[in-house]
């Protein structure tokens, strides 16, 4: 039988919209298959690990492999777009000469949407995932090295001596900045560190350690607040080298004293008070030290959460400078 020809132009967007999917998204060999048979218009469910073709095709088995080699039990699972491959020039040089463009993916995903609800309604079960959304990766090319590679972003911006406090500050994280602050300094005492910092605090101890570390090595160590930098984010943004505190201009600025919570029997409580009121006054000393203000009022101001704007904060003498842009 003939073929209309409207079918077949349907086909070959569809199998265009794939080849673009596929080339900007390097995946396994496995969901290249299960893409393939999207493409082709047909709809792929799981019934015993069977294949079933809307076309009518003879049943095939059909294996879609999970990133590392897992397979997904009782399920089909197709993932689109996860890392893990290059992408080869020549076939992406091709799709754009043929004009592969957004159209032509918006159709794709389309049918991807309308053969997964078809396979719902059916009783057969499957999981169309989309481009991942987590760490991107980036081409970078190692000193004295020939060769390009894939990193993520973060060990590329480590290796530029930029360490990024995007969470709260927790012991996991003092450990892994602890350990970077030394390795950085090793390579090159003589480059300075820079922490970018947006982070609305964290544990007390976790923090201390990584401002032993800053003052201990001797690579000078700036700090670039951005977002929000309260509590320990704070005491690490006024902890920097002096004249390199900066922040961008929107950022929040909050500065406090140290809590806790003790329970237990009566010596135990006033044991844990004893230590908390220490760790204040430590804290109103390292305030005091970076920002120049007498302890009396460092120790009156942040006995509450106090609110800095950057301009306060650059009186205040947490920071050395406001970033703007430089308009030509």
């Amino acid at each position: 039988t003939r073929v209309p020809r409207a079918r077949i132009a349907r086909r070959d967007a569809r199998t265009r919209a794939y080849a673009t999917t596929v080339i900007m998204s390097p995946c396994s060999t496995s969901s290249v298959r299960a893409h393939a048979s999207l493409a082709r218009g047909t709809r792929v469910g799981t019934v015993s690990g069977r294949r079933s073709s809307s076309a009518g095709t003879r049943p095939a088995r059909a294996h879609a492999t999970m990133r590392g080699g897992a397979t997904a039990s009782g399920a089909e699972s197709i993932r689109f777009g996860s890392y893990g491959g290059f992408v080869d020039g020549h076939k992406l040089a091709g799709a754009l000469q043929r004009g592969d463009g957004r159209g032509a993916r918006a159709g794709f995903e389309a049918t991807v949407r309308a053969a997964t609800r078809a396979a719902g309604r059916a009783g057969k079960k499957i999981t169309a995932t989309m481009m991942p959304i987590g760490v991107p990766r980036v081409p970078y090319k190692t000193p004295n090295e020939s060769m390009w590679q894939w990193v993520d972003i973060w060990n590329c911006l480590y290796r530029e001596r930029i360490i990024w406090i995007g969470q709260t500050i927790d012991e996991e994280l003092g450990n892994q900045l602890v350990a970077t602050l030394l390795f950085l300094d090793s390579v090159d005492k003589n480059k300075p560190i820079y922490l970018y910092i947006n982070s609305d605090g964290g544990q007390i101890v976790p923090t201390m350690a990584i401002l032993d570390t800053m003052k201990h090595i001797k690579s000078e160590v700036g700090t670039v607040g951005f977002g929000s930098a309260r509590a320990m984010g704070g005491l690490l943004l006024a902890s920097g080298a002096k004249g390199k505190r900066a922040v961008l201009p929107n950022t929040c600025i909050m500065l406090h004293h140290p809590s806790g919570v003790a329970r237990g029997a009566a010596s135990d409580i006033q044991n844990e008070g004893k230590e908390l009121l220490r760790i204040r006054a430590y804290v109103n000393k390292l305030v005091s030290n970076a920002t120049g203000q007498p302890v009396e009022k460092i120790s009156e101001d942040i006995r509450r959460d106090k609110h800095f704007t950057p301009q306060a904060a650059l009186e205040y003498g947490i920071i050395d400078k406001v970033l703007y842009r430089n308009r030509k």
